[in-house]
């Protein structure tokens, strides 16, 4: 049986999603294939799983070269540190299949001085085109200053597995995790062009992309006259059925019974991020009920406190009174003393941010019960 884990699953714990999972290995395994992908669901519902697993798979094979970057890992995101991770992150690739003498993070040799790094570059032997790029990015950095005029430096750090590709015959695939938090960049959807227009002149390198808004997706790849529409095929990634859960729950902990299968279901919605806790639980606890107050009293506040903190101070009143109960506009308006147009100025931002949906009209509530259940322990009681 697979152990439970609170990390995106990989190796032998990665269940399901095999048949999604094979369709992307097998497109993106193909050295002749420029198609790339779009990913997209809903938070925790295992994309980043998949991601980390296809990277698995696809790493076995020495002429495929995978660099993974998730922008939700980057500190202090922005247009330049989103530049240098996603070069380190490509280099960085090739350096663990021993594609390339550099042995310093190229990170760290983009704080170095143009000199140094020159003179570090011909100490390894790393020559031709390969040293050229560096240096080019070097120079760039240098002169560049802050964030302004970022956009040939993005340019230059993306083109970066195009160049390693063709100087290595090997294939470099860029799997880019969250990547829509480029949108929010100043003149972000111009970037997001511009890194289109880049990728139609690559041959030797493929992407994945991956994001939980859908508007934000809508406007980089899935909406018509989005800058990757059409060059991204879109895999939209659903929680688990009824019948799923019962399957994932069963590989890791056996038979289980169909009362506790609904009970799990009803409460997670089908998120594996989910079940992965509340199934490890069931191994050491009795009732699901129970299972569920232990998870919101001891790790609640790890996975929704910053969430909730995110949140306007109206969003937040919002979304704590779809959390008692009160799901339609005018009792929202009346449990939260403010005019139901005020209220009805915050919903649609707290729908595209996936926080709350609507059932139906003038009725809303909460996307995820087990954010529901927190809420009503810890801020509403």
């Amino acid at each position: 049986m697979a152990e439970f884990i609170l990390t995106p699953a990989i190796g032998d714990n990665f269940i399901g999603r095999e048949t999604l999972v094979q369709e992307l290995v097998e497109e993106l395994h193909n050295k002749k294939s420029h198609i790339g992908f779009c990913l997209y669901g809903r938070r925790r519902v295992g994309k980043t799983s998949i991601l980390i697993k296809v990277r698995q798979l696809l790493e076995e094979d020495k002429k495929l070269v995978v660099a993974y970057l998730s922008l939700y890992d980057i500190a202090d995101l922005s247009p330049t540190t989103f530049a240098e991770e996603l070069m380190d992150a490509i280099v960085h690739a090739y350096q663990e299949k021993g594609l390339l003498p550099l042995k310093i993070r190229i990170k760290d040799l983009l704080k170095s001085p143009l000199s140094i790094a020159s003179e570090l570059l011909k100490s390894v032997k790393v020559e031709g085109v390969v040293a050229e790029h560096i240096k080019l990015i070097l120079e760039f950095k240098k002169e560049r200053g802050d964030d302004n005029n970022y956009s040939e430096y993005i340019r230059q750090a993306f083109n970066t597995g195009e160049v390693l590709a063709k100087s290595t015959s090997t294939k470099c695939i860029i799997i880019l995790d969250e990547f829509p938090e480029v949108v929010k960049f100043k003149n972000g959807l111009q970037l997001v062009k511009m890194l289109r227009t880049q990728y139609e002149l690559q041959r030797a390198t493929a992407i994945m992309i991956s994001g939980s808004i859908k508007r934000t997706l809508d406007i980089v790849a899935l909406s018509e006259g989005s800058p990757f529409y059409k060059q991204l095929v879109p895999k939209h990634l659903l929680p688990f059925t009824e019948q799923e859960t019962a399957e994932f729950i069963k590989s890791y902990i056996g038979k289980v019974g169909k009362k506790e299968v609904e009970e799990l279901y009803d409460i997670t919605s089908g998120l594996p991020f989910y079940l992965q806790f509340i199934g490890r639980s069931t191994k050491y606890a009795g009732g699901i009920r129970d299972i569920i107050d232990t998870f919101i009293a001891q790790e609640g506040d790890l996975f929704f406190r910053e969430e909730f903190e995110k949140l306007s101070d109206k969003e937040k009143i919002i979304v704590a009174a779809l959390a008692n109960g009160t799901e339609n506009l005018v009792g929202i308006a009346k449990n939260i003393t403010e005019p139901a147009t005020t209220v009805s100025r915050y919903l649609p931002n707290l729908i595209e941010e996936d926080i709350v949906e609507k059932k139906s009209r003038g009725t809303y509530a909460l996307v995820d019960k087990l954010f529901a259940h927190w809420l009503k322990k810890r801020i509403v009681e």
